[in-house]
């Protein structure tokens, strides 16, 4: 995603939602920092091999996320299935004692579960923004790699691959890489959130405002980059 594509389309978001602009940048450079030791080459190809031509299953944090696990895991059409984790669906995948592919994250989830996932295997992307500059000071050092995300100008270790919320970003990254046929799971986009969505919550639970207009958010970007592509998609029900 170039910056000037996404550009004006992240600065509609932050008049929405009151982002700070400059606070997003600052996270930027925190995680570009903190990476810079990295060289994250590797990791780039890695996750172009592990999706392109490959039938991938990006799973959202939503209510009906671990019905439809469990339906993907029997699926013999998903036998082969790469699966992405947004945040705290990790911790579902856990729950089943399965391990994702690929971890994209800005750290809401519970942390324990997302450093698991990642020891398990799983290739983190962990994305910047000015409400988690401390989460990210303090997790990243914790883990022996990752590949940097940001919502604005990217740098040499901060990746603009679009989306805002973990679920429509993991979209963004799965399609810049030419899977054979795109699957989401636990994508629901009402006013109920899904218990995994932040650490010690023992049941699902309604949406604020907020973040119902991040949901409502999501829901178009996934369905205006879906519009875009010619790569076969369903949504699990």
């Amino acid at each position: 995603m170039e910056w000037s594509e996404w550009q004006p389309i992240y600065l509609g978001i932050a008049r929405k939602l009151n982002l700070n602009i400059d606070s997003d940048r600052k996270a930027t450079a925190l995680i570009t920092t903190l990476l810079m030791k990295t060289d994250p080459s590797s990791l780039l190809t890695r996750l172009e091999s592990t999706i392109k031509s490959r039938v991938v299953v990006v799973c959202g944090a939503g209510p009906s996320l671990e019905r439809n696990l469990n339906e993907a895991i029997r699926s013999p059409n998903l036998t082969d299935a790469i699966y992405v984790a947004a945040d705290g669906a990790a911790s579902a995948f856990l729950e089943l004692d399965r391990t994702c592919d690929v971890l994209v994250t800005d750290l809401d989830g519970d942390n324990d579960d997302l450093k698991r996932m990642i020891n398990r295997g799983a290739l983190p992307i962990v994305h910047a923004h000015g409400d988690n500059i401390d989460r990210v000071e303090q997790f990243v050092p914790t883990i022996k790699e990752t590949l940097g995300s940001t919502q604005v100008e990217p740098t040499n270790r901060a990746f603009l691959w679009g989306g805002f919320t973990d679920g429509d970003r993991a979209c963004y990254i799965v399609l810049s890489y030419a899977p054979r046929r795109l699957v989401l799971a636990g994508m629901d986009f009402g006013t109920v959130v899904g218990r995994w969505s932040k650490p010690n919550r023992d049941s699902h639970y309604q949406a604020d405002r907020r973040k119902r207009t991040k949901l409502e958010i999501a829901r178009q970007l996934i369905t205006s980059l879906l519009v875009r592509t010619n790569v076969p998609y369903n949504y699990m029900t």
